[in-house]
């Protein structure tokens, strides 16, 4: 029981975080790069313009515009955001392998 609470608290916390460190790289672009920002909003499927500009922005950052940029403040949000997904990972797996272990023991 108390395993699916850390759980769904760890994925609470992921969301919001993941959300926050976004907002920060979507605000930067739009105030660094208005004219890219301009292009990464449109909606040419209608599919949401936040849906699509995280896709566009993701791959402006890998292949794009923005991975052939200097900016420093651009690269220290997205290795910031990086270094996070892969520490919550980590953390996610010692969790479940806790979990996995603590249920085989009590067998």
């Amino acid at each position: 029981m108390y395993m699916g609470l850390v759980i769904t608290t760890l994925m609470v916390l992921f969301v919001y975080f993941r959300a926050k460190h976004v907002n920060e790289i979507k605000a930067h672009v739009a105030e660094t790069y208005p004219e890219l920002f301009a292009r990464l909003s449109k909606d040419k499927m209608k599919i949401g313009v936040n849906n699509l500009f995280m896709i566009s922005l993701e791959e402006s950052l890998k292949f794009g515009e923005l991975s052939k940029t200097q900016d420093k403040r651009l690269h220290l949000l997205t290795k910031r955001m990086r270094d996070f997904d892969t520490r919550f990972m980590a953390i996610s797996v010692i969790v479940m392998f806790g979990y996995i272990f603590s249920s085989l023991t009590s067998i």
